[in-house]
């Protein structure tokens, strides 16, 4: 399966089950409050073959469904940027340090 640009693959029996199912998990990326954090919204992309829009943050915060793979995430602000890998199979809250 192919969802906003990343994929998963199963191997399944479709005789003993006919339906394959295949979940997306609902990732939150954050800025993690560390001292002189600027006010304002970050632009937050992932890495998937490209760098794609994630979204910007309201509050330090956005959310988007994925499917559940090994990512790198990248949040800009004021033309500066931080980045962080994670895989969030493991866990959807990616917290990413301003500087």
């Amino acid at each position: 399966m192919t969802y906003a640009y990343a994929s998963n693959n199963k191997v399944q029996d479709l005789s003993a089950n006919p339906i394959v199912v295949f979940q997306t998990t609902n990732t939150s990326v954050q800025l993690k409050k560390i001292a002189r954090q600027p006010d304002g919204h970050w632009t937050v992309q992932y890495y998937s073959g490209a760098w794609r829009t994630f979204g910007t943050t309201t509050n330090g915060v956005t959310t988007k469904e994925l499917l559940p793979n090994s990512y790198s995430f990248s949040m800009t602000y004021a033309f500066a940027s931080n980045t962080k890998q994670q895989d969030i199979g493991a866990n959807p809250t990616v917290r990413i340090p301003n500087s």
